[in-house]
């Protein structure tokens, strides 16, 4: 797995489960005639409470239920439908050139959204199954305008940034045009699928990648069925459309 990828995945989880790791705890000073200071002692007490404060919260997290897209103050400003179906919520990028769905624990972070002159936009979420013990990294990058015939161009581009040296599969959903392909490895932490597609619209020239990618949390065994995990894959980019502009 790419480092980028666990780093990002990492930055994003943090900001899902709430925990805050600044290592802000001081070293004790020298001790002062044979005993340390008064308030090296109170610190020491407090980061234990604080430790164990966190570890209670984190007892009782399944499945993300306690931080949900609803709560996230920045996910909130992309969900435009909470009542999609169980389970999941209507998201809408900040250029109001696309919408899919979004699983209700997906997290959008401010770290990992940009756009770009009003004409690009990346969108990366993730959402996690801790029953499981597995993670999910999802980036969408729209494009308002990209030059007529250079949509080959966009697709070579795309299977090397995505090491695919396969063939595309082709299909046609909500008035888009979509490549897509994926495959299965593993690595240090486990197995992973990455699944991924180029969306082109059939009557002008918007476009837009999707990016899936299913990975054990850490070197914790995990289940892993490629089967549900694709149908997950597609199940999210089968829902996006692009918007008029």
């Amino acid at each position: 797995m790419k480092t980028w990828l666990r780093i990002s995945t990492l930055c994003a989880v943090l900001l899902i489960v709430g925990c805050n790791t600044a290592n802000n705890q001081q070293e004790p000073e020298e001790e002062v005639n044979g005993e340390e200071k008064q308030e090296d002692s109170d610190a020491k007490q407090t980061s234990a409470d604080d430790d164990a404060e966190q570890e209670g919260k984190s007892e009782g997290v399944e499945n993300n239920e306690d931080f949900l897209a609803v709560e996230d103050e920045f996910t909130k400003e992309f969900l435009v439908d909470t009542d999609v179906e169980p389970g999941f919520h209507q998201m809408r990028g900040k250029l109001d050139g696309f919408e899919m769905v979004i699983p209700e624990n997906g997290i959008i972070s401010d770290l990992l959204h940009a756009t770009e002159n009003n004409d690009a936009e990346t969108v990366i979420y993730t959402f996690n199954n801790d029953r499981e013990k597995k993670l999910y990294d999802v980036q969408v990058m729209y494009q308002s305008h990209y030059p007529e015939g250079l949509e080959q161009s966009y697709l070579n581009v795309f299977k090397r940034a995505n090491n695919f040296e396969g063939e595309y599969e082709y299909t046609e959903v909500n008035d888009l045009e979509v490549y897509y392909g994926s495959y299965e490895d593993e690595d240090e932490y486990g197995p992973y699928l990455k699944y991924f597609g180029y969306l082109f619209a059939n009557d002008r020239n918007q476009a837009i990648s999707y990016t899936y990618i299913a990975m054990c949390q850490g070197e914790e065994e995990c289940t892993f069925s490629f089967e549900e995990e694709t149908e997950m894959a597609e199940k999210l980019m089968y829902s996006i459309r692009l918007l008029d502009q």
